[in-house]
């Protein structure tokens, strides 16, 4: 049942998410074409996520699927992982926002409003949102039993909501509900890619260039309509065309079909990048908090769109997010997962 190149496809993602939430931390601009594409090719790792957990639900928990074992494991390693680790950054949101106690209620409204929302902490919108698609399980399940070209029907009707829906606001109180039918297809997209994987390695292996290509192509598009980065906006107001839900669709291909040359090739940097994946996830936007508190102490800045600065930037929170979980996970061996997720 394990897939190498999905392990090695989930260390990746997490690579993306901390390079994608570096930019403005290391004071890089978008200026000129290739910091703009860089953004957009970098920017969204979260969609990745998406697809793997698609995928992953159909190869590991469809064939013998136990609703109960299964919410039981994602309450132990997703939910409480997130209210552990969502305590001292709420107290934060608290202090920021002039919360000043005058009854044990007062504090209901914020704390379920970060909870809810994720505000509370950078990429935590993620795992309400999450929460949501395995709420959902059911109807993947009865998804994943209809023939193929009603499953294509679906992500295609789908997508194309999406495409114009775009993800949600920062921290709107409706971000979840919005994150669900916008990422509802792409996870769909991760079971029909695994329902239909080895038909998929045998057609497209070694196409992996024109694949890679047309992403780029995309990316680069997106660039020159005026989008850099992810597309935000309310549900109900009318904009451009989603660019990066399309090209990220096509990256997810690549990565797929490429990384399959590499099912029996060990990777000791991937499998202990994947290994501690959710724990980095969990653990770099404190990294990135607390630098950017101490940046605003000093009254520090980078050299402006410098992409050398943004590149060791990421390498230094990726690194110490990696080590952090690492270290958790030797000293707390039985509770890491439930701590930090890894």
């Amino acid at each position: 049942m394990f897939l190498n190149s999905l392990n090695y496809f989930r260390a990746i993602a997490i690579i993306f998410i901390v390079f994608g939430h570096s930019f403005w931390l290391a004071d890089f601009e978008f200026i000129t074409v290739f910091s703009k594409t860089i953004i957009n090719l970098t920017a969204g790792g979260t969609f990745f996520f998406v697809f793997i957990s698609g995928f992953l639900f159909h190869h590991i928990f469809y064939k013998k699927f136990n609703s109960k074992k299964f919410f039981k494991s994602k309450f132990k390693y997703v939910v409480l992982p997130y209210l552990f680790m969502s305590v001292l950054p709420i107290a934060n949101y608290i202090i920021k926002n002039g919360y000043t106690l005058e009854n044990s209620f007062y504090y209901l409204k914020p704390i379920g409003y970060c909870l809810v929302t994720g505000a509370h902490l950078l990429v935590y919108w993620y795992i309400p949102f999450i929460i949501l698609v395995f709420a959902l399980s059911f109807l993947y399940v009865r998804f994943i039993k209809l023939d193929i070209k009603y499953q294509l029907l679906i992500f295609c009707f789908l997508s194309v909501i999406s495409v114009f829906l775009h993800r949600p606001p920062e921290h709107s109180i409706y971000l979840s509900l919005q994150s669900l039918i916008y990422f509802t297809p792409f996870y769909l997209f991760g079971i029909i890619c695994s329902e239909k994987k080895e038909m998929l390695y045998s057609k497209l292996f070694g196409k992996e260039f024109v694949i890679l290509s047309i992403g780029l192509l995309f990316a680069i598009l997106q660039v020159f309509i005026g989008v850099v980065g992810n597309y935000h906006k309310p549900p109900f107001e009318f904009a451009s065309l989603d660019l990066m839900f399309v090209h990220k669709l096509i990256f997810s291909v690549f990565f797929m079909i490429f990384l399959h040359r590499f099912e029996t090739v060990k990777s000791t940097f991937l499998d202990l990048v994947a290994k501690n994946s959710f724990g980095i996830f969990f653990i770099h936007g404190y990294y990135i908090l607390i630098f950017l508190l101490v940046k605003s102490r000093l009254n520090f800045s980078f050299p402006k769109n410098s992409f050398l600065v943004y590149v060791l930037v990421a390498i230094v929170i990726f690194v110490l997010s990696l080590l952090t979980s690492m270290l958790i996970r030797k000293v707390i061996p039985k509770y890491s997962r439930s701590i930090i997720g890894s």
